[in-house]
């Protein structure tokens, strides 16, 4: 009964896809012009709007005669008919015999427009030649009275020209024996040479796809079944696409195997086309039988193959006995019931498959659903001149997409076993990895920086004081107890795990026990500047636990609360919940992500959110103590608000009360905390000064002690905002980053660092614990000059400084030297012009030429003092020069040339030389030089509270907005001197040179020189 529903409902659906294709072919029919007794009328079309044409309709037809247009021209024809184009796959009526062997048609087209046209075939049976007026367009074979003989069914496209008028076309046809139709069977497309190229290409790109997905699936899975050979169906699945792949080379549009075989013979076609057309339904047989044994019969499996090679030997029969045309359409309906028979019994197969609820149900039901589409639209293409290859090609593709996924699903249940089994070996050995690489590194680390110290204190000056060598004592004992924690954490996990770790539970006093350990986290909160508040109340109840495994807990809380906070507080509080004790730690951090929480208690496991150092232990063991004792641990967080850590025991009953013995308070020496607050100044030497940026407070101090011992002036920070600050308040010689620190990292540090100073006038030395090749990558990328490995040797470190800091004195150096060349250059056009001034002048103002001699000679004073390549200058110096210059432009141009100072009374100071003169250099020639009528410069000089602000301005030719983006990036002689300007001034101040300018009303140079 249930077959039977199966089967009524497969057909109503089927039904259904028939009657949506009938109205969907109603709806989308050709709606252009039609032939009318062999006349096309195209006067009323567009082809620009209106598109392309099909040539339907009535054409005129030359029965059994193989005419040239020359020939009809001639009267030579016997007699003619009128037919439709395109041919139906039936009997025609002006013959007894049911298809045509030869002939000619002819169509006269009556055309508005002229130029180059195009004309695309697509099936002519089965050999033909277009003329059009006359001319040979384009053939397929030869048409012949030999029917066999120089066949092929290639369809092209032709271009030509039309004119206004009328237009004779003319289609010669030969069909060979065993052809399925004769004439044209599929409609002739006229249109404009780009619409016929559009559409050939839109054939071809189709056709091609489709090929190449079927062939590509086909191979995979070939190659697939070589690798597991007891997967039968998995070969049976791809021959069927590659015989699908086949099939659409010959049956589509572009019948692309012509392109590959350009002369494949009539009877190759015939096989090839015979074997691609049943191999599929074989393949679909088999491909039942082997996945779906509980459903199929096979007697129907075993009908349908021995069905289908019959039809096979039938084609080759047909193929091979000429006097046998009846035969065609014979083989032709087999083909279509093999067709129907597959596709039925396969929908059938699958919808039995659904209902039982296989595995990869979904995919079946779209597999079905696009196979009866698929066979639909093959068979109405056979027998229609309907072009449905869009719909083709998406349901084929659909087919083979569902049946790949389904095959994929299967292959994915069968071995998901095996590799959730495997993923968990990969992960746990990724895990130990990960481990070991971060244990290494939390003893690398201290250890060298215990022997860095060591070094330190042994290399050192003799005349350290006991303070100075007790501090550095204390920071070796600190590093020895976190490197003891790190041991017992590691062999409490162990434990753990097993099972063996001792647990003595006592009553235990939660308020005393916080009071007790309150002093030392005090401390670690005011080394951060953080505020700590103790919320625990007295009058809480015993808790029964182990009471240095909750000191363990409730370290191991403080110390993440610390870490991720960097500013705000921490509260501790306790509240009684039923019968356990909820103790929290809340703090004001960084939060965690929520995708984060489910992997913070995993052992060895840190998030991306975590850019801090460590093993990742702490929490995991956290959890496993607290369970241990009877409690729990849970998280509440928020990113950017903080997080609170809430662990609970269990109250102590009667009987553990009455045990308590009389203790007395146990003081355990807290480890010692690090004394260095930040931002840590060294005293002054005479020496580079050198900021570093760590988190870590130990590491800090090692880098501080190492430093000043070289010696170096040291200025220490602990995150990267205390950094920029005093990046932006200090000169600095070198920047030493921490790449990894909580708030802004390395990176974000180092590239606000290179907005404002380049590579060579402030290094940067990055310092990592990572081994990973793309960190340093990308901290090189961020403009980091160097990147040091943690832990590093102190040899090493002071050599990586030493070379940064040479690198910057030789930049600054060649920065000097271009002073001193600007400085020292005298242009050679420039001293010939002043020269011949001179002369000029002798002849008619002897006591002018006498000053302008002197004035040069000031200038030339100026432009040979190198001394200005290790000093300061003053202010009324560089004065000078300028006034030396102008007084000499100034006689050389007249009243060309006006200046204008105002010079604030008695301003001098010592600044930087030329700074000034290039830019009154700049105003003269690029300014109002370039004006016929001159113009006038003002020099502003004055004191303010920011410093000293002197400004150039002229009311010359001026810039356009592109030419003051880029006048400081530019390469050229007037950029030289301004460039070097600006850079000076970012190097001794930290200030640049601002440009203002109005294209033709002149230009402003200003710039501002701190105190």
């Amino acid at each position: 009964m249930r077959r039977l529903r199966v089967w009524i409902a497969i057909l109503a659906c089927y039904t259904g896809l028939f009657l949506i294709f009938i109205s969907w072919t109603h709806y989308s029919a050709y709606r252009g012009p039609e032939a009318k007794e062999g006349r096309l009328d195209l006067i009323h079309w567009n082809f620009e709007n209106d598109g392309t044409v099909l040539l339907n309709g009535e054409w005129r037809l030359y029965p059994n005669q193989l005419l040239t247009p020359q020939m009809i021209q001639a009267g030579k024809e016997t007699d003619q008919v009128f037919t439709t184009v395109p041919t139906p796959s039936v009997a025609l009526p002006i013959a007894k015999t049911e298809f045509l062997n030869k002939g000619t048609y002819r169509l006269l087209i009556h055309s508005k427009q002229d130029g180059v046209f195009g004309i695309q075939t697509a099936t002519l049976y089965s050999a033909n030649k277009i003329f059009l007026n006359g001319q040979l367009i384009g053939q397929s074979g030869i048409p012949s009275a030999a029917t066999e003989k120089h066949t092929s069914l290639r369809p092209y496209t032709a271009y030509f020209p039309i004119h206004k008028g009328m237009n004779e076309l003319v289609v010669q046809f030969s069909r060979a024996t065993g052809s399925s139709s004769w004439g044209i069977a599929k409609p002739l497309t006229l249109g404009t040479a780009q619409q016929i190229t559009r559409q050939h290409d839109i054939v071809l790109f189709n056709d091609l796809f489709m090929i190449v997905a079927f062939l590509i699936m086909g191979l995979y899975f070939l190659g697939y079944f070589f690798q597991r050979k007891k997967d039968r169906h998995v070969l049976i699945f791809s021959i069927l696409c590659l015989s699908l792949s086949l099939l659409i080379s010959w049956s589509s549009s572009g019948k692309i195997i012509y392109l590959l075989f350009p002369n494949l013979s009539l009877n190759a076609l015939i096989v090839i086309e015979s074997l691609s057309s049943l191999v599929p339904g074989i393949c679909v047989f088999l491909f039942l039988l082997n996945r779906y044994k509980l459903f199929v019969s096979k007697k129907v499996i075993y009908s349908g193959i021995i069905l289908s090679t019959l039809t096979f030997l039938l084609d080759l029969l047909d193929m091979n006995q000429s006097s046998m045309d009846i035969l065609t359409p014979t083989t032709t309906i087999l083909h279509t019931f093999l067709s129907l028979l597959v596709v039925g019994y396969a929908s059938f197969i699958f919808v039995l498959a659904i209902v039982n609820k296989t595995e990869s149900s979904l995919y079946l039901s779209i597999a079905v659903a696009a196979m009866g589409v698929f066979v639909l639209f093959a068979s109405i293409s056979t027998y229609s001149a309907l072009p449905i290859y869009p719909l083709f090609t998406a349901s084929s593709l659909l087919f083979l997409l569902a049946i790949a996924l389904m095959l994929s699903q299967q292959f994915a249940n069968a071995f998901k076993h095996n590799e959730a089994l495997s993923q968990e070996l990969l992960q746990a050995d990724h895990m130990k990895d990960q481990f070991i690489s971060r244990t290494s590194h939390e003893f690398r680390t201290p250890l060298n920086g215990m022997i860095n110290i060591v070094q330190n204190m042994l290399n050192g000056p003799s005349s350290q004081t006991i303070d100075e060598e007790r501090d550095k004592l204390q920071l070796i004992t600190r590093i020895g107890y976190r490197l003891s924690n790190l041991i017992n954490d590691i062999l409490d996990l162990e434990k753990m795990k097993h099972g063996v770790l001792p647990i003595k539970k006592t009553p235990l006093d939660i308020h005393t026990l916080f009071e007790m350990e309150f002093p030392f986290f005090k401390m670690l909160a005011e080394q951060k500047h953080l505020a700590l508040r103790n919320a625990v109340p007295e009058s809480l109840p015993l808790v029964w636990a182990d009471e240095v495994r909750v000191r363990q807990i409730i370290n191991n809380l403080m110390d993440n609360a610390f870490k991720y906070t960097q500013k705000g507080e921490v509260v501790i509080r306790a509240r009684r919940n039923g019968q356990k004790i909820d103790i929290s730690i809340q703090d004001s951090g960084i939060g965690i992500p929520p995708s984060e929480l489910k992997n913070i208690f995993n052992p060895y496991k840190r998030g991306h959110w975590n850019q801090s150092e460590g093993v990742g232990l702490g929490l995991a063991i956290v959890q496993q103590l607290a369970e241990l004792q009877g409690g729990d641990l849970r998280v509440v967080s928020e990113v950017g608000t903080g997080s609170t850590f809430i662990f609970s025991l269990p109250l102590a009953d009667a009987t553990a009360l009455s045990s308590i013995q009389p203790t007395q308070n146990v003081t355990i020496d807290p480890e010692p905390v690090s004394t260095l607050v930040t931002p840590y100044f060294s005293r002054h030497v005479n020496a580079p000064f050198i900021l570093i940026a760590d988190d870590d407070l130990d590491n800090l101090n090692i880098l501080v002690h190492t430093l000043e011992a070289i010696p170096y002036n040291v200025i220490a920070v602990k995150n990267g905002d205390e950094a920029l600050q005093m990046i932006s308040e200090r000169a600095l010689d070198l920047i030493i980053l921490d790449l990894m620190m909580p708030g802004k990292s390395g990176f974000e540090v180092c590239g606000a660092v290179r907005k404002n100073y380049g590579p060579s006038e402030l290094p940067i030395l990055m310092l990592t614990a990572a081994i990973v090749n793309e960190e340093k990558h990308l901290a090189l990328r961020a403009g980091a000059n160097d990147i040091l490995q943690k832990p590093y040797n102190f040899s090493e470190l002071s050599a990586r400084i030493r070379g940064l800091i040479m690198m910057k004195e030789a930049a600054q150096q060649a920065t000097n030297m271009e002073v001193a060349f600007l400085q020292s250059q005298i242009k050679p056009h420039f001293l010939y012009n002043v020269l011949n001034s001179i002369i000029a002048l002798s002849y008619e103002d002897i006591e002018q030429a006498r000053e302008m001699t002197g004035q040069f000679a000031a200038y030339l004073r100026s432009s040979f003092d190198f001394q200005n390549t290790h000093s300061l200058i003053s202010f009324r110096k560089e004065l000078s020069l300028v006034k030396a210059y102008l007084a000499i432009e100034q006689f050389r141009f007249g009243d060309r040339i006006h200046v204008h100072y105002t010079i604030e009374e008695n301003l001098d100071f010592q600044m930087p030389p030329l700074l000034i003169q290039p830019l009154i250099e700049n105003a003269v020639q690029h300014g109002i030089g370039k004006k016929k009528k001159g113009g006038l410069i003002t020099l502003t000089a004055r004191h303010t509270d920011k410093g000293y602000w002197i400004r150039v301005s002229d009311n010359g030719v001026g810039m356009k907005p592109e030419q003051v983006q880029t006048i400081l990036t530019e390469k050229n002689s007037r950029s030289v001197g301004l460039n070097n300007v600006h850079s000076r001034l970012k190097h001794f101040y930290g200030t640049e040179l601002q440009i203002s300018s109005t294209f033709g009303k002149g230009t402003t140079f200003s710039m501002l020189l701190p105190d």
